[in-house]
């Protein structure tokens, strides 16, 4: 009896095992695809939100850099203007006002401006393996950039601003700087009887406000502040001359006299009952005293007296003598060298050169007994004028 052979397998189940593996296959791929891409998606979104943060810290410290550049001279101009407004009386009123409304804008660009801040620092490029760790770190770079996109566009509109407004106002506190000498002439014309210091001092200020190339408010501040002290001294002086003895008209009288034959000599004036020991009855006292510095100033000390008989041509004799003395801070060398520094000789040549010839006052009769100095020191005293 022969064994039977065995059945063969089925196909159909030989089918069915290979079609599982497939599904299995498939499943996984399914499965493999989307996590490669989405972790693709996450790495490029992290890399982009990186390259924009970086672009946008350059951004911001150009436009940081920039701002700062216009800032500082902007706010250093508006310190001008300030100062110009609180030295307006001793400035062009005009220029003051033009500097003013130009300042304006430039103080609402520099108000507008952001604060002083840190500055931001590029961000260090992470080693992330995870899907949720890259697209948690992109988005908070992504927020970063949001905020330093806004930052960077206050800093550049600020800048723009200041670029725009800021040459306006230069322009106009050159106009006004150019006219602050002629601005203290015109004060020292009319306070003419201040204090000779208080008019030098205003001047050296006014050259430092017209041309320092630093702390330009300091030095237009300071100006203000001198002119004010030739205000204030003009007024002490004139109280002075008002010695209630109904002079005063006539001393401010010899004091122009003595101005208008005084060449640049600045000379101030004190008056005495006695100068030099005289003033009583008809007699008079003269006394005078000169520094060669500063263009050359004098103080002139004259007794009351001059003023009661003035103009007598005896008491005006005497006044020319001492602005002799007042006029040598402009002559040093004729002095040193023409009248061998003999002071006395070279007023009264002066005096007489001026053609003020009587002995009583020219200083003849007082020094030289009634002799007058040689026809060529007088002819040499006229070159001092």
């Amino acid at each position: 009896m022969t064994a039977d052979a065995p059945a063969p397998r089925s196909r159909r189940r030989l089918w069915i095992g290979l079609g599982a593996l497939a599904v299995i296959a498939i499943a996984a791929a399914v499965i493999f695809v989307p996590q490669a891409v989405t972790r693709a998606a996450a790495e490029a979104r992290y890399a982009d939100a990186l390259e924009r943060q970086h672009e946008l810290v350059e951004r911001h410290a150009a436009a940081s850099d920039e701002l700062t550049a216009l800032a500082d001279p902007a706010r250093a101009a508006v310190q001008v203007a300030d100062a110009a407004g609180e030295a307006a009386d001793a400035l062009d009123a005009e220029r003051v006002d033009a500097v003013a409304q130009a300042a304006d804008p430039v103080r609402t660009a520099l108000d507008g401006a952001p604060e002083d801040a840190d500055a931001p620092a590029a961000a260090r490029e992470q080693e992330l393996d995870d899907v949720d760790e890259l697209t948690e770190a992109a988005a908070a770079l992504e927020d970063e950039a949001e905020t330093l996109e806004s930052d960077v566009a206050a800093l550049e509109g600020a800048a723009e601003a200041l670029e725009s407004s800021a040459p306006a106002l230069d322009d106009e506190i050159a106009a006004l700087r150019e006219t602050i000498p002629a601005r203290a002439d015109g004060i020292e014309e009319d306070n003419i009887s201040a204090q000779a210091r208080t008019r030098i001092e205003m001047h050296h200020a006014a050259d430092l406000a017209a041309t320092s190339e630093d702390d330009v408010a300091y030095y237009v501040e300071a100006y203000g502040e001198a002119a004010r002290a030739v205000v204030a001294s003009q007024e002490s002086e004139l109280a002075e001359k008002d010695q209630g003895d109904g002079l005063q008209d006539v001393r401010l009288e010899i004091e122009e006299f003595v101005r208008s034959i005084a060449g640049d000599a600045r000379v101030d004036f004190d008056w005495s009952p006695l100068v030099n020991g005289l003033g009583e009855g008809e007699s008079a006292g003269g006394y005078t005293t000169w520094w060669y510095s500063d263009g050359g100033y004098a103080t002139m000390e004259l007794s009351n007296s001059i003023a009661r008989f003035w103009p007598d041509e005896r008491f005006v004799g005497l006044v020319v003598h001492e602005t002799g003395h007042a006029i040598t801070s402009q002559c040093r060398e004729m002095l040193d060298e023409t009248f061998d520094g003999d002071v006395e000789l070279m007023a009264t040549a002066w005096a007489i050169g001026m053609g003020y010839d009587n002995p009583w006052g020219n200083g003849v009769d007082y020094y030289y007994d009634g002799v007058p100095p040689a026809d060529d020191l007088v002819e040499a005293s006229k070159a001092c004028r």
